[in-house]
């Protein structure tokens, strides 16, 4: 079993907020990055078969980017600190630190906000020896300005996109490298699951009901959550859906999910969500005005 054990991966970051906190240690991440990836290809990689390791966690590094850098506003009022950024850009529409409605939200918001930071130092030193991608220009009013009364559905769309992206990736890479991601995408379903509950209980939808923003595929999660009516007891096979109904994925070779499995999204439909865009080719949009870096960026 690969060993990714606290031992490597303390990052002294002066932000007060911080100093109670221990990073995510992935010593032995590290360790196979530099021995199992290699020294990565600047050429541009379609086919997940052929492409690098190196190139799936630079992805899997611009949506914690994007995960952490909007916490780090809503939950400290200020930008990453400067050594998680790997000298990338200010975001454009940065909200303010945000008062939410109750102690047990501010918590959860706080440790989701720990949790991602932690992410993105995995990563960085998981890919290491220069090769880690920098933060690349973010619009975190891409759906629309950020505020108390919206942050639950639009962090719900980062959650959910993130775990069903791992969920995609995750056959791309080994050994260490997959561990540490499955370990990764544990913790967005953690997020995304208590995401979902504060909507259902406050009654706030999904992103799809807010202004500028059109679902980019067929797995958005519907609006009428199960709870909020008869749907609990109509289970997922019916035509009204439930969490994880069953639908085509888009994964090659499996047309179908099972009830009750997370979806897979590919790294095109995962770029279709986050460039609000479902056209072939399209490099950049919405969250990512310049696109994403590193070698996997188009839909």
């Amino acid at each position: 079993m690969a060993d990714v054990s606290a031992s490597g991966l303390k990052k002294n970051i002066t932000d007060d907020l911080l100093s109670r906190r221990r990073f995510l240690s992935c010593a032995s991440l590290a360790g196979a990055a530099a021995i199992t990836v290699g020294c990565g290809d600047p050429t541009p990689y379609v086919d997940a078969a052929t492409q690098p390791e190196i190139d799936t966690l630079n992805f899997a590094l611009n949506i914690e980017y994007l995960q952490a850098t909007l916490y780090s506003y809503i939950v400290t009022g200020k930008d990453l600190d400067s050594s998680l950024t790997g000298g990338g850009p200010a975001p454009t529409g940065a909200p303010g630190q945000l008062t939410f409605p109750n102690q047990q939200i501010t918590d959860l918001f706080a440790e989701i906000y720990f949790d991602e930071i932690s992410h993105v130092s995995a990563l960085r030193t998981a890919v290491g020896n220069g090769l880690a991608i920098a933060r690349p220009q973010l619009n975190l009013s891409a759906i629309t300005a950020v505020n108390a009364s919206n942050i639950t559905p639009i962090a719900r769309l980062l959650e959910d996109v993130g775990a069903t992206a791992y969920a995609g990736i995750m056959a791309r890479l080994s050994g260490n490298n997959s561990t540490a991601l499955a370990q990764m995408l544990a913790v967005e379903g953690f997020h995304a699951g208590a995401l979902r509950l504060i909507a259902i209980q406050q009654n706030s939808g999904y992103p799809s009901s807010l202004p500028g923003y059109v679902p980019a595929d067929g797995f958005d999660i519907k609006p009428g959550d199960p709870g909020t009516s008869a749907l609990a007891q109509q289970g997922p096979t019916t035509a009204n859906g439930g969490f994880f109904d069953t639908a085509s994925n888009g994964v090659p070779g499996q047309t179908n999910t099972f009830n009750g499995f997370a979806y897979q999204r590919s790294t095109s439909q995962t770029l279709a969500i986050l460039y609000n865009n479902t056209a072939t080719g399209t490099a950049k949009g919405a969250f990512f005005p310049n696109g994403v870096n590193g070698n996997i960026t188009t839909v």
